[in-house]
């Protein structure tokens, strides 16, 4: 069985987001402490992943901002569940990503 972390990225590769971009590593930071934690806040989680990668809560929003419009998550988070998602920023796609992935927890373990 897949690790959860493995689980993540597997999603993100098959719903296109590019692996290339800092804000990959970031994102997936962001799902597993949003997931561990469902009444952090989105500060709280990018001050965290700032912290765990030496730079600052804007620099984690601005990787994410531009792997988001790269990837076009969106996109891919509605055809994760089925439905049309559009224009929703960082807060809500990290929320998103991180129920699809608690949802799936039978296909991974912690």
């Amino acid at each position: 069985m897949l690790e959860r972390h493995d689980f993540i990225v597997g999603t993100m590769v098959k719903n296109g987001f590019r692996t290339s971009l800092k804000g990959f590593d970031q994102f997936c930071q962001c799902v597993e402490l949003f997931s561990d934690d469902r009444s952090a806040t989105i500060e709280s989680v990018y001050r965290k992943v700032a912290e765990n990668n030496n730079c600052t809560k804007s620099s984690v929003e601005k990787n994410l901002r531009r792997l988001f419009s790269s990837s076009d998550a969106c996109t891919a988070i509605g055809n994760m569940f089925g439905m049309k998602f559009t224009d929703a920023g960082n807060k809500e796609i990290v929320a998103m990503f991180s129920n699809y992935v608690a949802l799936q927890r039978d296909n991974y373990s912690y």
